[in-house]
């Protein structure tokens, strides 16, 4: 694989309890950088989750499952990172036995993890707690794979191992308390969404987008991708002017709404513009909402200008679109504050996300 690939990070567990495990499972089996791998490819990288799910339960008692996609035509190396805040391994070498279960149960345990994994690292007596990362290379048919550019910033292969290897994982940051978490979940029954959401590093800052392209399903997912191949081309804190010229680009296409922010981390200013169902609230020591216009990109464009408040530490500021409830998020937003930024957002979309639409958000965090 380049050394220099697309990190594609849009599924998030939280595990706590075996139900959650059944639903990593099935969320793995149907994730996008999948579709097109082979049956025994997918059952390998959900059985890689399943024991690594089951070890949090079982031994830590809550944590996280992460899943990254390094993507290149043809192949996929995909990214499992199992983290939990429990009381560590106290003997890895035994633990890595094969068959050796502390809990009494007889599973493939770590050493079969390894054995699946083209790479397998280990910190198991951590301060705040153990993390596990494997990897798999596999072949998709690019016919059927959908390659979703719903992604994060991430850096070269090599640096993040070397981050993972100083317990520190990468994230995009201006400063080192700055998070940003992005969720999407699809209409019930498809497996791609017309919903989209990127992240996407400037020079003084992050350029935030969110797209509801019309429609659901595979129609719409196109539609959205084609507004953000183009918007990475493009992109610049000069929102009014990315605005005009996917406007234009996407003209006589069945449309979609699409919510623009930029993070200045120098001014300490969010600036936000937008067209139909988008929305954006920070959260601060006031409430402030960013107003979309009404219209669609590629129907009609209204004149706007561009909308800006302060942006803090202890600020937070979520854009979503209509497939969350504006008021249930709200009300909700605030008793999440303590979670990171991925576990606010795949909160607010798994939980609050209506049952009859795509649903998304980003989740801008800047702690204190």
């Amino acid at each position: 694989m380049p050394e220099a690939t697309i990190c594609s990070t849009n599924e998030r567990f939280l595990i706590a309890q075996n139900l959650d495990l059944k639903i990593a499972i099935t969320r793995t089996l149907s994730w996008q950088p999948l579709l097109g791998a082979s049956d025994v490819d997918k059952s390998l990288i959900a059985t890689m989750v399943s024991e690594l799910a089951s070890n949090i339960i079982k031994y830590a008692k809550s944590g996280h499952i992460e899943l990254c996609s390094y993507e290149s035509p043809g192949k996929v190396e995909i990214e499992i990172l199992a983290t939990d805040k429990g009381p560590g391994i106290a003997n890895l070498e035994q633990a890595m036995q094969e068959h050796f279960s502390s809990g009494g149960t007889l599973g493939l345990g770590l050493s079969g993890i390894k054995r699946i994994a083209d790479e397998f690292e280990i910190q198991p007596n951590l301060s705040q707690g153990t993390r596990v990362l494997a990897r798999k290379r596999i072949k998709v048919d690019t016919n059927k794979q959908v390659l979703s550019l719903t992604t994060v910033s991430c850096s070269s292969k090599s640096e993040k191992l070397a981050a993972f290897r100083s317990t520190a994982i990468i994230k995009p940051q201006p400063t080192n308390n700055f998070e940003i978490g992005m969720r999407i979940r699809a209409y019930p029954g498809q497996l791609v969404s017309g919903d989209q959401v990127l992240s996407l590093p400037l020079e003084n800052g992050y350029l935030l987008a969110i797209v509801d392209a019309t429609g659901h399903g595979p129609e719409a997912h196109k539609m959205a991708l084609m507004l953000f191949t183009a918007l990475r081309k493009i992109a610049s804190s000069n929102l009014s002017d990315i605005m005009h010229k996917l406007y234009e680009l996407s003209r006589g296409s069945i449309g979609a709404a699409l919510g623009l922010a930029f993070f200045d981390a120098n001014k300490h200013t969010i600036n936000y513009a937008g067209i139909g169902n988008t929305s954006i609230t920070v959260y601060s020591d006031k409430k402030w909402r960013g107003v979309s216009r009404d219209g669609m990109m590629g129907q009609r464009l209204p004149t706007f200008t561009e909308q800006s408040t302060s942006f803090n530490p202890g600020d937070m500021a979520i854009m979503f679109t209509d497939g969350l409830s504006e008021s249930l998020t709200n009300q909700e937003a605030m008793k999440l504050y303590f979670l990171d930024a991925n576990a606010i957002a795949y909160r607010l979309v798994d939980v609050l996300g209506k049952a009859h639409d795509d649903a998304s958000c980003i989740v801008v965090k800047w702690n204190k």
